[in-house]
Formats: structure tokens, C-alpha cells, sequence
């Protein structure tokens, strides 16, 4: 095989993480050791008229594979009174530079899934505060179709999920944000790590669903100012 300029890239980037991370464990001696929260509380909260269902999530093997990636991971299917179903996910570890999972369109595209971006949502939370959802289509092998939102927490802050190389190679955009996030944290302290994601499998092939942005706007204003705070960062 041809090696061409984007694969050079790739490379590149892949020897400056490793050494990024070898530095990186040296200086493990100021990670900070937030608390764990209580995920498992947190996702048990949902909106009237929403029960809990069986889903691929409630699968062992799946949990059992994602917690190789994280420190904690837990997961809910919610169904309402009209059928219509969404899945969560939520992550945390307390190493948010080398556990903290990838971006969740790489995850996807790993699977077999074709990835289309689509442009972010907000959520407008209290007056001033608004959350940036990163949105994509997946569209999977077996003919399913998922609407997915998510976002992720570093340190208590959003991070970015993009960097306008998704359409070259979801790897190298990965590898791109984790070059910018260790170097801006290099000398620093080590912050945790949450994600919280939520899709939805779409009952038409190409009629996008607003099921999951319809549920996330009824759950985050039903949360405690300490607890939206925590999944948020507002």
C-alpha cells in the first residue's frame, strides 16, 4: 500500500500522543482525584410518562466492553406512552486525558456505521446558559438509523468533538483533540471526565427523529441545580 501525506499525518500525530502520554504519566503525581458521582442515580431520573424498557444497553457484554474505556460507565432504554424510545449513555473517569473515551462518532464508524455530522443543538437551560449538543446521524450495517446527541465534560468544562477533519479520517480528528487537550493540560492537573449521550433509532429511514433533543430538554430541567451542574458544567 501507498503511503500518502494523510497517512504521514496520522503517523505523526500518533508518536507525539504516545510521547505526550509517556510525559504525562510522569507527572501522574498531580492528577486531581475527583469524587466519583453517582451516575446510576443520575440516569435513574426521567420524565413523566417515560418508563424503563430492555434495550441493546441492558446487553452484559456490551457494559463489559464499554468499561474498558471508562471508569464508571452506566446505561438506561426509556420508552413513553406513545412507543417512541431513547437510549443513554453516561460516562465518567477519573483520568480525563487517558481515559476519557473517544468521540462518540469514532465509536460508531468503528461499529460498521456510516456517520453523517449534522449541525449542533442547544438546549437553553437557565437565562445565560446554554448547552452545544454535538449531533450525527448514524447509519448502521443492519439497516437501523440513529439520531444521536452527546456531549462531554472535561474538568468541568465542554470539550469540542470536532475539528474539521471528520470527513478525511475520524481517527486522525481524534488524535487531533487529544494532541490539544494534553498540550493544554500538560502542566497542569488532571481533570475527570463525563459524557452523557442520548440517540434514538429513527421509525423512518430518513425522517430525522427529535425524540432525543424533546427528552434531554425534559430531563435537564428536572434535575437539581447541583446535579445539572455536574453533567453540564452550568
Amino acid at each position: 500500500m501507498k503511503l500518502n501525506k494523510y497517512h504521514f499525518i496520522t503517523l505523526l500525530f500518533g508518536v507525539l500522543l504516545v510521547l505526550a502520554q509517556l510525559l504525562i504519566f510522569v507527572r501522574q503525581h498531580k492528577t486531581l482525584y475527583a469524587k466519583q458521582p453517582d451516575l446510576e442515580r443520575l440516569i435513574s431520573i426521567h420524565p413523566p410518562h417515560w418508563h424503563e424498557v430492555e434495550g441493546a444497553v441492558s446487553n452484559p457484554a456490551w457494559k463489559d466492553s464499554a468499561e474498558k474505556e471508562y471508569d464508571l460507565i452506566v446505561a438506561r432504554t426509556y420508552q413513553n406512552d406513545n412507543g417512541q424510545r431513547v437510549t443513554i449513555v453516561m460516562t465518567w473517569s477519573r483520568d480525563g486525558i487517558r481515559r476519557a473515551g473517544h468521540v462518540q462518532q469514532l465509536c460508531y464508524s468503528s461499529q460498521g456505521a456510516a456517520v453523517d455530522m449534522t449541525p449542533d443543538k442547544r438546549i437553553d437551560l437557565d437565562p445565560g446558559k446554554t448547552l452545544d449538543l454535538t449531533s450525527f446521524v448514524a447509519s448502521e450495517p443492519g439497516g437501523n438509523v440513529q439520531d444521536v446527541l452527546y456531549w462531554r465534560l472535561k474538568g468541568g468544562q465542554l470539550e469540542q468533538n470536532r475539528t474539521g477533519f471528520e470527513r478525511i479520517d475520524y481517527r486522525l480528528s481524534h488524535r487531533i483533540l487529544k494532541m490539544e487537550q494534553m498540550i493544554h493540560l500538560l502542566y497542569g492537573k488532571t481533570p475527570d471526565n463525563v459524557m452523557v449521550r442520548v440517540s434514538s433509532v429513527r421509525t423512518i429511514p430518513d425522517q430525522p427523529s427529535v425524540v432525543p433533543l424533546e427528552y434531554l430538554n425534559a430531563y435537564l430541567h428536572m434535575l437539581s441545580p447541583s446535579d445539572r451542574k455536574l453533567l453540564t458544567g452550568l
